[in-house]
């Protein structure tokens, strides 16, 4: 659950903002992402960077693609960097989820990285083909419920994904009996439902924003504490009785552990400054993600609850580390 503050309050409000400035950086400053170039993950981080070269004139940075093992190669060598801020990792909220479903994990998530800046988030969304009966989320579950159990199914971007978790959430929440079809990404699961291969989907905003906009899907509810600017007239499940029914998909920047609380907050500034600027808010827009603001303290509080609801769910979920 993410607890948004104003970007200004945000940069007022850090008692760390008193402190000398650690000399950051001296030489070039590597980024690492645990996923491939182009994908949303990739993009978010960049475009951050992008926002903090002009802020630090002549310094370097140098953003690497690390796939594999869910992200966690990029991360592992983040965790075993030196912690003068030279090496950070652009991570999304999948991390959270990482230590319920993988069994051989090279780092804890929550002492081998330290928490800078959860900078923007995309809502997920439940979103359904036009002509499921469905238009409220009253009548999805009263749709579901009059049909037998596990007959209708719903598409979502693979096993342990934030979105196959938020389904996990509103079936139990609502006691309802759906199958889940895991595809390979988040386009061609949103693709299925367009094609009218699988009822509903399970998406990120910003996966779904441009087909839910062209009419070829319909957002049903957001996960999210309040209505997305992106889609104003779509309800929060809160709204509609599901209050716990909370899950997006977060873009964050770690540092190695060992890194200087006063550097971290520096950085965390910075990403602030960032955010708040209008363009680098609509360019943010063009993905479907809101900035945040979220420093590291709250970020830290953040991921270790995220981290113990995760592993309770997806065991309620009978999802094996794999």
């Amino acid at each position: 659950m993410i607890a948004r503050r104003p970007l200004l309050a945000s940069l007022l409000a850090s008692p760390a903002l008193a402190q000398p400035a650690p000399e950051w950086p001296d030489h070039p400053v590597r980024i690492l992402i645990g996923f491939g170039a182009g994908g949303v993950s990739d993009v978010a981080t960049r475009l951050l960077i992008e926002g903090l070269r002009p802020r630090l004139p002549g310094s370097v940075f140098v953003v690497e693609n690390r796939g594999g093992a869910s992200g966690m190669v990029a991360a592992a060598l983040v965790a075993r960097a030196a912690p003068d801020g030279h090496t950070l990792l652009g991570a999304p909220g999948t991390i959270t989820i990482v230590p319920s479903m993988m069994k051989n994990q090279q780092i804890d998530v929550l002492k081998d990285l330290v928490p800078i800046s959860l900078f923007a988030t995309s809502p997920n969304v439940l979103v359904v083909h036009p002509d499921f009966p469905a238009r409220t989320v009253a009548e999805f579950v009263a749709h579901v419920k009059s049909r037998p159990r596990d007959e209708l199914a719903y598409a979502h971007s693979g096993i342990g994904t934030t979105v196959q978790l938020m389904m996990g959430m509103l079936t139990r929440a609502a006691g309802l009996g759906l199958r889940d079809i895991p595809y390979r990404s988040s386009n061609e699961s949103i693709a299925a439902c367009v094609a009218g291969q699988v009822p509903m989907v399970a998406s990120s905003t910003n996966s779904a924003l441009s087909f839910i906009q062209a009419g070829q899907v319909r957002a049903l509810a957001l996960a999210s504490q309040r209505r997305s600017a992106f889609l104003p007239d779509v309800p929060t499940f809160a709204e509609a009785g599901f209050a716990d029914v909370i899950s997006e998909t977060w873009f964050g920047l770690f540092a190695p552990p060992g890194t200087s609380p006063a550097l971290v907050q520096r950085i965390a500034t910075l990403c602030d400054q960032v955010m708040a600027e209008p363009q680098m808010r609509q360019r943010f827009a063009l993905l479907g993600a809101e900035p945040v603001g979220l420093g590291p303290q709250a970020f830290t509080e953040l991921m270790a609850r995220e981290v113990a609801q995760f592993r309770t769910l997806t065991r309620q979920m009978g999802l094996q580390p794999e």
